[in-house]
């Protein structure tokens, strides 16, 4: 039988402190690998930047009201960062091609919704289906308010012609008084309605496509009001009646407002434009294309082109831009049940 050896004295004390050195040495190790394996969750993330172009699709074609806004927008905001943007134009499908090139790409913050009032109007009016096209997105900032504006012939302004004017010609053509809209079911269609239920009367809604055949109309006689924006008058033989804005705007300072005229229910009423992205995109990407929104909201060219086309800028974030496509959707909802356009 093998016998077994103790050690005693200093070949004891000698193995003893050879083992805790062994111990200590692996403890340290698997310590220091053990903390990088598993980092902080409380750590600080650092502010997002961009590493390619970032897209902004928009729905309407090279000129469309979104497309020059988005176009300046971004050359505006090529003053605040070195991150380059691609405008991409896809039409048709009423505003929904854009919508769902939109959602068909990565939620991986470089792609942006350039969109409109009109995207949500279409949304409803063809029942689409809101989780989607509505939840769908994260709507960021909305960076613009073109106000409504009722529109009339210089010569029947000349001729003694107001608001009110308009108001009793529709009285007495019992219904046969001409707005122009640029489409039946759409904004400008709804504004006038609301005006005629303002007011208590009735008139005829025909449609001319866009702002500028339904100035032509005016001027041509085969429509007595267009339902445009302040700018549809600008350079034209023609003068707003009546505008929805907070106070008389420059360049039309002799333009009362619906407010001024007794209908302050009217005053709100305007079209808007704004940038979105897909559910899911990094928080952090939301908040640096804020920050930008905010600087291009405050620079001078901006705060100039939007005076010049008679459209008021806006940084509205979040919440409360959902809050302004939650309202509508019904308004939207409501005008075309009473039209019979919508089950």
């Amino acid at each position: 039988m093998r016998k077994i050896r103790f050690l005693k004295g200093e070949s004891m004390k000698r193995v003893l402190v050879f083992l805790l050195l062994v111990t200590l040495t692996f403890s340290v190790f698997a310590g220091g690998q053990q903390e990088e394996a598993a980092p902080d969750p409380d750590a600080a993330v650092g502010p997002w930047e961009p590493t390619r172009p970032i897209t902004i699709i928009t729905h309407v074609g090279p000129g469309g009201g979104m497309d020059v806004a988005t176009r300046l927008f971004v050359d505006i905001a090529s003053e605040f960062t070195d991150a380059t943007f691609v405008v991409e134009n896809i039409t048709g499908g009423g505003t929904m091609n854009a919508s769902r090139a939109v959602l068909d790409r990565p939620a991986d913050g470089y792609t942006v919704f350039g969109m409109a009032m009109s995207n949500v109007n279409s949304v409803v009016a063809n029942e689409f289906d809101r989780d989607v096209f509505i939840d769908g997105y994260h709507w960021i900032a909305k960076i613009q308010r073109d106000p409504a504006a009722v529109i009339i012939h210089k010569r029947d302004r000349d001729a003694g012609m107001d608001f009110e004017g308009i108001i009793e010609q529709a009285r007495q053509m019992g219904g046969r008084q001409n707005w122009a809209v640029p489409v039946l079911g759409g904004n400008k269609h709804f504004e006038a309605l609301m005006i005629w239920e303002a007011t208590g009367v009735e008139a005829t809604a025909t449609p001319y496509e866009t702002g500028p055949l339904g100035a032509a109309a005016v001027l041509g006689g085969s429509a007595q009001v267009q339902m445009g924006n302040p700018f549809n008058a600008a350079g034209r033989d023609l003068w707003v009646a009546a505008i929805a804005s907070p106070e008389r705007m420059p360049g039309f300072e002799d333009s009362p407002t619906f407010a001024e005229l007794g209908y302050p229910e009217l005053n709100d009423e305007h079209i808007w434009r704004g940038f979105a992205v897909k559910q899911g995109t990094p928080r952090e990407m939301i908040e640096w294309f804020q920050g930008i929104v905010l600087q291009v909201y405050e620079h001078p060219r901006w705060q100039a082109f939007n005076a010049e086309n008679a459209i008021m800028p806006r940084a509205v974030f979040d919440d409360d831009f959902r809050a302004i496509v939650d309202s509508t959707m019904e308004k939207t909802e409501f005008w075309l049940r009473e039209l019979g356009m919508l089950d």
